[in-house]
């Protein structure tokens, strides 16, 4: 393939290349296993995901197991020893369980909050019950899996069913201005209506921390050292699709070099001169 299309990357990677957003995963895990060290999880456990299972773009589904959370609770990640970066991603599936009461029309009150070194960068509520409850969170393109259904946690014919969220097309968790070579995100499900597990819970599964402005070598998708014809490949699926926000996009849409949103000709541009290099950084 490779000396197919090098006369298509011979012309590209003669033009200039700028804006690069170099991408780095400093932390990835899927709560299949023992919680990592760099977890504090209060008082959350790893729990089977129940009817949740298979929800999800294709290579980031819940699966097995997640991270399960009393509302209350806070579960807090810290990282350190980071390398030098210019922003943050945080990438999750969220699981909105059984009872939450969204902003408070019963009178009580769900939120999610999500904090980056004690700063807030979301807050909205979630609700579970009818249509016409009160949830504040309006989900961006490609976010909610599903609404107001049992997935295996309040039962047949419950009032209050479950919801699923794919936060890796949340907006306000990408480009998050950070530089320090550590960080703590906290995750918490706050509010005058919070209640113990078996009444209503939150999880997270597939979470995912990634530094901006930190990968020499962006274009080797797969991580072996190369951008050659298997980085191709999956950048052709990317590119194919367009839009990062797409439901069926790859997780984390790793072919949008530049950032942009879209997997476009400036990001083949940038791909090209990658290619052409062939061996990392």
């Amino acid at each position: 393939m490779r000396a197919f299309i090098l006369s298509s990357f011979a012309v590209a990677g003669s033009l200039a290349v700028s804006g690069a957003s170099a991408q780095t995963v400093v932390f990835s895990n899927d709560f299949n296993g023992a919680i990592p060290p760099q977890v504090d999880p209060g008082v959350a456990t790893i729990t089977g995901v129940q009817f949740y299972a298979g929800l999800g773009p294709a290579g980031n589904q819940f699966g097995g197991s997640f991270l399960r959370s009393a509302t209350g609770n806070s579960v807090t990640l810290t990282l350190t020893g980071l390398p030098a970066h210019s922003a943050l991603s945080i990438d999750f599936l969220f699981a909105a369980i059984d009872s939450l009461d969204g902003t408070g029309s019963y009178p009580e009150g769900d939120f999610l909050r999500v904090n980056v070194d004690g700063n807030t960068i979301f807050r909205e509520s979630f609700a579970n019950a009818t249509a016409e409850q009160d949830q504040s969170y309006v989900p961006a393109p490609g976010v909610q899996l599903a609404r107001r259904i049992d997935l295996g946690f309040s039962g047949p014919g419950s009032y209050y069913t479950d919801s699923a969220y794919n936060m890796y097309n949340e907006p306000r968790f990408h480009n998050i201005a950070h530089t320090a070579s550590s960080v703590t995100i906290s995750f918490l499900m706050e509010g005058p209506g919070i209640q113990p597990l078996d009444d209503e819970s939150w999880a997270m599964d597939n979470l995912r921390i990634t530094l901006l402005g930190s990968n020499p070598c962006p274009a080797d998708f797969n991580h072996d050292g190369y951008v050659e014809d298997a980085d191709f490949t999956i950048f052709v699926v990317g590119y194919n699709i367009l839009d990062c926000a797409d439901p069926s996009m790859t997780a984390g849409c790793p072919a949008d070099i530049n950032g942009d949103g879209v997997v476009d000709d400036s990001d083949f541009i940038l791909f090209v001169v990658a290619y052409n290099e062939l061996v990392c950084p």
